[in-house]
């Protein structure tokens, strides 16, 4: 078993109420509490491929079973867990809380998560939401259909 993605694991199964943690044939894993899928640490490691690998039984059924990066999933995860929590908040609120909790990722894991673009596309939206908030939907459609050029 690979000592990467039993981490990824632990730290998906600590992103509550999304996750919870579970143990399933001597295995900790952590399960989806919006599906019931369940992941599990990779068991038998393909030399060809990084430890990081995450086994996924699809809603939970052992016969549905796919094996994924756990960085991808990871990320994933830590998105939507981010995007659960700010509901309601400003969004300098979910880059803070994104940033925070990619930090923490790398410190609990040793491993990266894949976020291309995240702290541009949370600041472009911050902007957009402040400019409808100051001015109105029509004045924000406009400044927005400029920005990409239509």
């Amino acid at each position: 078993m690979g000592q990467s993605s039993q981490r990824y694991i632990d730290f998906i199964g600590n992103l509550t109420p999304l996750f919870q943690h579970e143990q399933v044939e001597q295995l900790w894993c952590a399960r989806s509490l919006r599906d019931g899928t369940l992941l599990l640490p990779q068991l038998d490691i393909d030399e060809s491929l990084d430890d990081d690998w995450i086994s996924v039984w699809w809603q939970g059924d052992r016969h549905r079973i796919s094996n994924v990066d756990g960085t991808q999933l990871a990320s994933i995860a830590l998105v939507d867990y981010v995007q659960f929590h700010s509901t309601g908040k400003p969004t300098q609120h979910s880059a803070d809380l994104l940033e925070h909790l990619s930090q923490h990722f790398v410190f609990k894991t040793g491993g990266g998560l894949h976020l291309p673009y995240a702290e541009d596309e949370l600041h472009a939206l911050g902007k957009i939401f402040d400019v409808v908030k100051r001015y109105g939907p029509d004045l924000a459609w406009d400044v927005l259909k400029k920005s990409l050029g239509l």
